[in-house]
């Protein structure tokens, strides 16, 4: 739906460039506050943190379309800034660029949809934002569990289905 006045901020070059530098600052700061405090480490020490603020992201972008590809790019430039600044730290290890390529699959293939979720919850047609939230709130319980894979540093693994169950 467009609005009457169109911001000269909407176009589509300016859009991506903000979510591209979003996803490359979210990145080094996963990075660099990882382990600060006992608090940044929870918020940091999962991929939790690039779910919300991706879903955000799409939720600020206007069009449905642009928001999709904003998702993928912003997950993509987060990974890139995340490995970028652990190459620089020293700390990228023998196993880096395979965890690099994994994440960065991933996030071109939930980017997208976090992002449609984003948008969806704000912008679309009432009887789907519930299911949109649900998409948000799914992925991030999902990942918290510790029924998905370790972090990319190694040190968080996922429980086994004995221990999820309590026994």
């Amino acid at each position: 739906m467009a609005t009457a006045t169109a911001s000269p901020r909407d176009t589509p070059v300016t859009v991506l460039t903000a979510t591209a530098a979003f996803g490359l600052l979210l990145g080094w700061a996963t990075y660099t506050l990882h382990g600060t405090t006992p608090l940044l480490e929870r918020a940091t020490n999962s991929v939790s943190a690039w779910i919300i603020w991706t879903a955000a992201a799409g939720a600020l972008i206007r069009s449905r379309p642009l928001a999709v590809w904003g998702g993928a790019l912003m997950m993509l430039a987060t990974c890139v800034g995340y490995y970028t600044a652990s190459t620089l730290g020293d700390t990228f290890g023998a196993g880096g660029l395979g965890s690099a390529a994994v994440w960065s699959v991933a996030g071109l293939a939930g980017g997208p949809l976090l992002a449609w979720a984003g948008w969806t919850v704000r912008r679309g047609p009432e009887g789907v934002r519930p299911v949109a939230g649900a998409v948000v709130a799914m992925v991030v319980l999902g990942r918290r569990s510790g029924w998905a894979s370790p972090s990319a540093t190694g040190t968080r693994r996922p429980r086994s289905w004995s221990s999820a169950r309590g026994s």
